[in-house]
C-alpha cells in the first residue's frame, strides 16, 4: 500500500514536470514574440543606412529616439503577427509535435515573405515619394504598364537581393527557434495550461493597442521630433501598410460624384469670387500683431444662448461679445477635433467619410498658419493639456512645425481631473506663465478638453442633474470661466495691446438637442485683443470654419493665395456662405437658406426655405471637388 508521503511525493513529482513543461511553452511564447521586435529593429537599422546621407544629420540624441519611440509600433506588429502561434500553443496539448512544428513555421515564413517584401519595396518607395510605403501602390496595380514605369529606373537587383537575404536569415532562425524549442515539448498534466495560454494570448492587447490609455496606437504614437525624417525612420512600415489597407486610405475612387467636370469648376468658382482686397479691422500702426487661437472643445452656440435657473451657462464669453468683434453665423466643418485642427490652421474643408489628418503623408501637404507665421519671424506654440497623440494630431502639429508643443505630459498628475488629461484652468495658467517674457511677434494656439465626455471638471456642480446635458453644461460653464479668467489676466500682460485673439471651437455639438443637424455645427468666434481697432461689432454674415486662416493672414498682411479653400471675411466681394461635412453627409447654409443632404440616400433629409437647384449643386460641387481634392493629397 503506497504511503500519503510517497502519494504527495508522487503529486510534487507530477507537477514539477508540468511546470516546466509549461516554463517551456511561456519561454517559447516570449523568444517568438521577441523575434519579430528584434526583426523590426533591424528593419529599421536597415532603413536608416539605405538613406544614410540623411541620417548623417541627426544628432545622437535624435538617433536614440528613432529607436526608443519607434519600439512602441514594433510591439504593436509584432503583436499582431503573435496571435497565430499563440492560438496554435494554447491547443498544443491536443495537437501532434510535427503537425504544431510544420504550421507555426509555414505561417512564419508566409509572414516573413511579405513582411520582409514590405521592408524592401520601402526602401525605395520613401526615396521616391518621401513617404513610408502605405496602401497607394496597389492603386497603380490597376494600371501594370504604368506601375512598371514608375518603378523601373529603381536599383531592382540590389533590392531583389536584398530580398532575398533578409528572408533567408530571418527563416533560418525561425526554424531554429521552433525546432529547438517545440522539440521537447510533451503532454501537461494537472496544470491549468489552457486558462494561462489563453491568459499570455489576451495579453498581447497590450502592445497592439499600444497602450492602456485612450488613444490608441497611430502613427502620431512614434512622432518626436521637429525633424520629419526621424519622425518617418520611427515608424514601422509593415504596421503603416496594413493600417492604410484597413482604413481604406488606398481609395482613389471618389464616390461623390454629382457634377459633370465641365460644369464643376465654374460653379465652385462663382462660390469663391473676391476682390483681392481687405478690410481692416486691427490697428494700421501694428505691422505684426501677436495672434492667439483658442480653440475651445465642442463650443457650439447653442451653449452660448442656453439659460438654466435663469443663469447664462456662458456668462463670461457673452459678456465679452461687446469687447470685440462677435461672429453670430460660423459653422464648423467637420464633426471631429482632428477635422477641426485642420479646417482652423490649414483652411481645409472636412471630410465625410475620412480625416485628412490621420493620414500624414496627405497632412503634410496642407498649409499651415504656423509655419506662415514663423516664417515671418514669430515665435510659434500649441498647446493642450490631453495627449496629442489621440487621431493622429501629434504628427500635424510636427509637420505645421510648431516651435513649441505642450501637451498633458508638461503638466502636474494633480492637474489631471479627467482621464483626457489637464483641465482648462492649468492650460490657461501654463500659457500665461510661458507667454510672460515671451518674445514678440508671436502665434501661438491653446486647444480646450474640458468640456469634452466624461465632462469632468474641478468645481462644484452648477446645473444639478445626472443627465448627459447637465454634465455637457456645467462642463461648458467651468470652460467658461476658466476662459474668463484667463482673459482677465492677459489684459494685463505687455503683450495685450499688441494681440489678436481669436476663440472658435473645433467643432459643434448635438446637445441640447434641436433636432436641426446644422444646430449642431453652428459655432462662435469672437476677436478679443488690444490690437483690435473695432470692437462691439457683430458679424451676421454666413461664414465657416476655414475662412479663419485666409481672414487672418490677410489681417496680418501675409498673403493666403495657398489657402485656396478659405474665405477672406472682409472681403467685401467674398459671399457669404458655409458648408460642413459629416458621416456620409454634407449640409449647405447661405444667408437665408440651408439644407442637409444624405449622400447614401441622395437626398435632402433637411431643409429651411425653398431650395433651388442651383443651390443644391452648389453644395454637391462642393462635396465633390473637395474630396476629390482630398483623394488627390
Amino acid at each position: 500500500m503506497i504511503s500519503k508521503y510517497h502519494f504527495l511525493a508522487y503529486i510534487w513529482a507530477k507537477l514539477s514536470k508540468s511546470n516546466n513543461l509549461m516554463k517551456e511553452r511561456l519561454q517559447f511564447l516570449l523568444i517568438y514574440f521577441c523575434f519579430w521586435v528584434i526583426y523590426f529593429l533591424s528593419a529599421r537599422v536597415i532603413f536608416l543606412s539605405y538613406h544614410i546621407e540623411d541620417t548623417k544629420l541627426l544628432t545622437i540624441e535624435t538617433f536614440w529616439g528613432i529607436f526608443w519611440n519607434g519600439i512602441r509600433m514594433d510591439f504593436s506588429m509584432s503583436g499582431y503577427l503573435s496571435v497565430i502561434p499563440f492560438v496554435f500553443v494554447c491547443i498544443s496539448n491536443f495537437i501532434k509535435k510535427s503537425k504544431l512544428e510544420n504550421w507555426i513555421f509555414s505561417y512564419t515564413f508566409v509572414a516573413v515573405f511579405f513582411i520582409t517584401l514590405i521592408v524592401v519595396i520601402d526602401l525605395q518607395v520613401f526615396n521616391t515619394w518621401g513617404y513610408r510605403l502605405d496602401a497607394t501602390p496597389l492603386y497603380y496595380l490597376k494600371s501594370p504598364r504604368e506601375a512598371w514605369a514608375s518603378v523601373s529606373s529603381s536599383p531592382l537587383f540590389q533590392l531583389f537581393i536584398s530580398f532575398i537575404i533578409l528572408l533567408i536569415i530571418a527563416s533560418y532562425i525561425v526554424y531554429r527557434i521552433i525546432t529547438r524549442n517545440i522539440d521537447n515539448w510533451n503532454h501537461i498534466e494537472n496544470l491549468p495550461f489552457i486558462p494561462i495560454s489563453v491568459m499570455c494570448l489576451l495579453a498581447l492587447f497590450v502592445p497592439i493597442r499600444g497602450s492602456l490609455g485612450i488613444s490608441p496606437m497611430n502613427q502620431s504614437t512614434v512622432y518626436f521630433s521637429t525633424n520629419n525624417f526621424a519622425n518617418i525612420s520611427a515608424i514601422n512600415a509593415p504596421w503603416n501598410f496594413m493600417s492604410s489597407i484597413v482604413n481604406g486610405t488606398y481609395d482613389k475612387v471618389n464616390p461623390f460624384t454629382y457634377l459633370p467636370k465641365e460644369s464643376l469648376s465654374e460653379t465652385v468658382k462663382e462660390l469663391y469670387s473676391n476682390s483681392n482686397s481687405t478690410q481692416y479691422v486691427l490697428k494700421k500702426e501694428i505691422k505684426k500683431p501677436n495672434i492667439i487661437f483658442i480653440i475651445w472643445e465642442s463650443f457650439t452656440k447653442k451653449a452660448t444662448e442656453k439659460w438654466i435657473n435663469q443663469e447664462s451657462v456662458t456668462p463670461q464669453f457673452n459678456a465679452l461679445k461687446s469687447e470685440g468683434i462677435y461672429f453670430s453665423n460660423i459653422y464648423a466643418s467637420g464633426d471631429r477635433t482632428d477635422k477641426g485642427l485642420p479646417a482652423i490652421l490649414s483652411g481645409y474643408p472636412a471630410q465625410p467619410t475620412a480625416s485628412i489628418i490621420t493620414e500624414p503623408n496627405k497632412s503634410a501637404k496642407l498649409p499651415v498658419l504656423s509655419k506662415d507665421f514663423g516664417n515671418n519671424a514669430y515665435s510659434t506654440a500649441f498647446y493642450y493639456g490631453g495627449e496629442t497623440e489621440f487621431a493622429n494630431i501629434k504628427s500635424y502639429l510636427y509637420e505645421a512645425d510648431f516651435q513649441r508643443i505642450v501637451s498633458k505630459q508638461d503638466f502636474d498628475p494633480k492637474d489631471w481631473n479627467s482621464k483626457w488629461g489637464a483641465q482648462d484652468g492649468a492650460v490657461y495658467q501654463k500659457f500665461l506663465n510661458d507667454h510672460s517674457n515671451i518674445n514678440q511677434p508671436f502665434f501661438s494656439t491653446l486647444l480646450t478638453l474640458s468640456s469634452h465626455e466624461p465632462f469632468e471638471v474641478p468645481i462644484k456642480t452648477k446645473f444639478i442633474g445626472q443627465d448627459e446635458e447637465s454634465k455637457f453644461m456645467n462642463a461648458m460653464y467651468y470652460a467658461d470661466q476658466s476662459f474668463g479668467n484667463f482673459i482677465a489676466e492677459a489684459k494685463k500682460q505687455t503683450w495685450w495691446d499688441n494681440t489678436l485673439i481669436v476663440v472658435i471651437a473645433d467643432h459643434g455639438h448635438r446637445i441640447p438637442e434641436t433636432g436641426k443637424k446644422n444646430d449642431d455645427f453652428k459655432i462662435p468666434m469672437l476677436w478679443l485683443g488690444g490690437a483690435l481697432e473695432k470692437k462691439g461689432i457683430e458679424v451676421s454674415n454666413v461664414y465657416s470654419q476655414i475662412d479663419l486662416a485666409s481672414t487672418v493672414l490677410r489681417q496680418a498682411n501675409l498673403n493666403a493665395y495657398a489657402y485656396n479653400w478659405s474665405k477672406n471675411i472682409f472681403d467685401v466681394k467674398t459671399k457669404p456662405w458655409a458648408f460642413f461635412a459629416f458621416n456620409n453627409g454634407f449640409g449647405y447654409v447661405n444667408q437665408s437658406k440651408n439644407y442637409v443632404f444624405d449622400n447614401i440616400g441622395q437626398k435632402i433629409i433637411q431643409n429651411n426655405g425653398n431650395i433651388s437647384q442651383k443651390e443644391q449643386d452648389f453644395g454637391k460641387a462642393l462635396m465633390q471637388r473637395m474630396f476629390q481634392d482630398y483623394l488627390d493629397k
